[in-house]
């Protein structure tokens, strides 16, 4: 199976994103299709031998639709949407003008002289309506053939149905009653009002949801094209897509950083605000990591690179945050749901409405009258307020959160975390700083340096931050670390090989008990692990780590309990788990857990009708992050614990914890407000429209209206955001 994004363009609401996966998931080796109303793209999980890139893309331009498999920045996208829309915009209101200006000295009746004889000519106005309804109107009309013959209703349907319900009712009524027009009245200044304002708002909408798209332009915008490699004695210029692993970059004071890797040589300060949402600059060295997307603002470095252009770090937020626009919260489903019979719905009612008034109607002008209704019922009517009231808002959310470091993968992950009701936090990595010291070495026989290299040898082999620590304790006391063989490592016990001939066991005492292998027991220091080193069986010695807690545990903690209940969940040993879990506020601790007791305990709490929030680092958290109604990643953690969660805490802030539970919550109720407009907007003007309260030039305008408030509404988060830096 492959997965591949192509750029979808010319879709004007949400029944024209529903459309197209409908018919995509129709095709043989199509197992999936996700399509983005905010983006213009398209996510295809298809089996290649069985259906090509090309059928894919002919069968979307089939619907009417433009589409590429060339992908770019989406803002340069939704900017030539923008100009197009602009364009036939411009081009409408210059036929407009005249039909507007004799619509206004119709209504206001104006003095003599004001108006040109020329304007008041029918004709003249049939000619001008006629250069807009089939020219400037030609891709509403293109857009409503693609629709009606794969039997479906759009936004195009309803403008191409009403302006020619309004053109062929004056063009027959013009050339009927030629000679006596006194008291009959023609559409053709609704065709310029309908057309002038539906482009506007489009052209206004693209400028909006631009706007929208401003966050996730800014990280493309990061993505640098060239990087200078060293070669030899010498340096060449090659693109990003040129540089493999192992290359060595270098970058000078001012320029951009444009690969992941680790610092060979120099030292420099740079920003990385970018992807963690941290301003301050942070001291590079030899040794420590650089990412692609930050600055290297004094100095100069030499690195190594060891990622590939698509897998840096900078590269996957952008996948995640466009493939969160794919996935759809459930008030979105429903949505959609509603957007899919909307248009058929509103063509039914305004037939009902004809005949209504056809019925109710006295005199000559009840066809008249019928008629001007049942346009205004067409008019009013917009789907795309729908379509727009979630997307817009989830784009804006993701994008903004994360320049933050706060990296939701799906759009559904904003819906989910404001619901849950109990948060589990892992102790080492989370509330911890993640970084412990070895602070003892109790020796049984052989000497402290005999044991802590038998240790390091094994601890070496793993990513677990207290086997990292006996590793540095290592290096930094000089001790020779032996070869390994038969390496394996237990998630949450501990780790095993066999050095120089014997076999080497490190872990926790109930695991080593679990093996047969009687520890010694020490008194237990408050908030400090004690891990053991068995060979052959016998227990030879002990180490003692300390991980301080992070500054700002307790703060978090005691704001995370005004929003559900707080747990601590670890795997270390009671003592230590209690202290930690004291310090940090928690009154509830489960210590001594497996990665599988994680996952029984958030099983158990779902089955009371609880939703589980999980927040870890570690591989042995990954089970429990992706079995929670939503997982937290701390992004210092293991690939593993980021693989696994909903969301990745890319500065690895603890505080940003609280961030995530207010982007959910802001986000969710501008949602609400978006889809609560929307509805009530179609609840009230729809029969306000059939009754014969609006005019069809008043229905247009708020046709259009109602889009952009929608729009603008979710622009306040973007302001919101703002706020907070």
């Amino acid at each position: 199976m492959k997965l591949d994004q192509i750029h979808v363009s010319g879709m004007t609401c949400a029944a024209c994103a529903a459309r197209i996966e409908k018919v995509l998931r129709k095709l043989d080796g199509v197992q999936s299709a996700r399509v983005s109303l905010a983006l213009s793209r398209a996510t295809i999980h298809y089996e290649p031998r069985r259906v090509g890139m090309n059928t894919i893309l002919e069968r979307i331009e089939k619907l009417g639709y433009g589409a590429s498999d060339r992908l770019s920045n989406p803002h340069t996208g939704i900017e030539a949407e923008s100009g197009a829309y602009r364009i036939r915009f411009i081009i409408a209101a210059c036929l407009s003008l005249p039909l507007l200006w004799a619509m206004v000295a119709h209504i206001v009746d104006l003095p003599m002289g004001w108006t040109p004889a020329l304007l008041m000519d029918p004709v003249i106005q049939w000619v001008l309506a006629t250069l807009l309804q089939f020219g400037v109107g030609y891709p509403f009309y293109y857009g409503a053939y693609q629709a009606m013959i794969h039997r479906t209703a759009n936004m195009d349907t309803l403008v191409a149905l009403s302006t020619s319900v309004a053109y062929f009712y004056s063009h027959y009524t013009l050339f009927q009653s030629r000679h006596d027009l006194t008291h009959t009245m023609l559409y053709f200044d609704t065709i310029a009002m309908v057309m002038t304002t539906v482009l506007l708002g489009k052209w206004l909408e693209t400028v909006a949801k631009g706007r929208a798209l401003r966050q996730l332009s800014a990280l493309y915008e990061l993505q640098v094209k060239s990087v200078r490699v060293i070669r030899g004695h010498g340096e060449e210029w090659l693109t990003t897509d040129q540089v493999h692993t192992g290359d060595r970059v270098r970058v000078n004071k001012g320029e951009w950083i444009s690969v992941d890797g680790f610092v060979h040589s120099g030292t420099a300060d740079a920003d990385e605000s970018m992807l963690t949402g941290e301003s301050a600059a942070v001291a590079k060295k030899a040794g420590d990591r650089v990412y692609a997307g930050t600055r290297c603002l004094i100095g100069s470095l030499n690195i190594v690179v060891d990622k590939q252009h698509e897998e840096t770090r900078l590269s996957q937020m952008i996948g995640l945050i466009e493939s969160a626009q794919q996935g759809k919260p459930e008030i979105q489903r429903v949505v959609d749901r509603i957007a899919a019979i909307f248009v058929p719905m509103m063509i039914a009612f305004a037939a009902l409405t004809y005949a209504g008034w056809q019925i109710l109607s006295h005199g000559h002008d009840a066809s008249e009258t019928a008629m001007r209704h049942a346009l205004s019922v067409l008019l009013i009517a917009c789907p795309c307020a729908l379509g727009l009231a979630t997307p817009v808002s989830i784009l804006i959310a993701t994008g903004s959160s994360a320049r933050r470091g706060i990296l939701f993968k799906e759009g559904s992950s904003l819906e989910r975390l404001r619901q849950t009701d109990v948060i589990l936090m892992d102790k080492t990595g989370t509330l911890t700083e993640g970084w412990p010291q070895l602070k003892e070495i109790h020796a049984y026989r052989g000497g402290g340096a005999y044991v802590l290299s038998r240790a390091a040898a094994l601890a070496v082999r793993s990513a677990h931050p207290l086997a990292q620590a006996i590793v540095r304790a290592a290096r930094d006391r000089g001790t020779l670390l032996p070869e390994v063989q038969q390496f394996h490592e237990w998630a949450g016990k501990g780790m095993e090989g066999h050095v120089e001939g014997s076999r080497v066991r490190v872990g926790n005492r109930k695991w080593l008990l679990e093996q047969g292998i009687h520890p010694d027991r020490h008194e237990d220091l408050p908030g400090h692990t004690r891990l053991y080193i068995a060979l052959n069986g016998e227990c030879v010695g002990s180490f003692v780590l300390n991980d301080k807690l992070r500054q700002d545990a307790r703060k978090v903690v005691q704001v995370l309990k005004e929003k559900a209940d707080v747990w601590m969940v670890t795997g270390d040993e009671e003592p230590a788990a209690a202290a930690v879990a004291a310090a940090a506020g928690i009154h509830q601790v489960r210590a001594e857990m497996l990665p599988e007791d994680k996952l029984a305990f958030i099983q158990e709490l779902q089955g009371r009708g609880r939703k589980v929030a999980m927040i870890g680092d570690g591989i042995n958290d990954a089970a429990a992050l992706a079995a929670a109604d939503v997982g937290l990643a701390m992004g210092g953690g293991t690939d593993a614990a980021k693989q696994a969660g909903d969301v990745v805490l890319i500065g690895n802030r603890l505080s940003s914890i609280i961030g995530a539970y207010t982007w959910s919550r802001l986000t969710m109720r501008n949602v609400h407000q978006n889809l609560l407009f929307a509805l009530l907007y179609n609840a009230i003007t729809v029969p306000l429209a059939a009754l014969g309260y609006l005019d069809p030039r008043i229905a247009c305008i708020g046709m259009a209206a109602s889009s952009l408030l929608v729009v603008g509404n979710a622009l306040r988060l973007q302001h919101q955001a703002e706020k907070t830096e």
